[in-house]
């Protein structure tokens, strides 16, 4: 018992450590792990003086809202757009299971920035990480076990899924800059050509 009461001491610090790296961690000064960003507005490239626009959304994470989604415009046409969705890593949100993660992020026209999406949270449960970990008995911690694993492979598929994001922008990054260098080749090639040059290559 007093071994238990010992792990349960430092599973306590350690929830309080997962919470406190949730609260803190910032990107273009919005909390992107917890729900603290509700009702933020985010400062669009227009207000900043910047061209072009797209993070125009006002996001708001708070009660149930415990995933919002990514979009971002990646084309000449308002509809060529990509998103991601991103789920809150707090303690609460993280161990509440599959139910804290919202559906499918929605590509196409939709509005460019950081959008909320409704999730619901599992409801706490005795001896689980909502109410917190509790290790005292057996029973209780193989119970927390479980939803320790659980969370281990959401962090896992979180971190798969903003990887494949960020490579699938890289792609898109080098796909553009390709298409300006032909482009800027192309204007030169023209810009450069002489007509007494181009009517004997049409000519013969």
């Amino acid at each position: 018992d007093a071994d238990r009461g010992s792990i349960q001491i430092e599973i306590e610090q350690l929830t309080d450590e997962i919470n406190r790296i949730a609260d803190q961690a910032q990107y273009n000064q919005m909390h992107m792990l917890s729900n603290k960003s509700a009702a933020q507005n985010v400062r669009t490239a227009e207000e900043l003086g910047m061209q072009p626009a797209k993070i125009n959304t006002p996001a708001s994470l708070s009660g149930s809202q415990a995933s919002w989604t990514l979009r971002v415009h990646v084309g000449a046409n308002q509809d060529e757009a990509i998103a991601v969705n991103i789920y809150a890593a707090n303690v609460a949100n993280l161990f509440a299971g599959e139910g804290a993660q919202a559906a499918p992020a929605q590509e196409g026209a939709q509005q460019e920035g950081v959008q909320a999406t409704p999730a619901p949270v599992a409801a706490p449960t005795p001896g689980g990480v909502n109410s917190p970990i509790n290790v005292i008995t057996a029973v209780d911690a193989n119970m927390s076990l479980a939803k320790i694993e659980d969370a281990i492979r959401m962090v896992s598929d979180q971190r798969a899924n903003l990887g494949a994001f960020q490579n699938r922008l890289e792609s898109i990054k080098d796909s553009t800059e390709y298409a300006i260098e032909n482009l800027k080749a192309s204007y030169a090639q023209i810009k450069d050509a002489t007509m007494t040059d181009e009517i004997v290559a049409s000519t013969t």
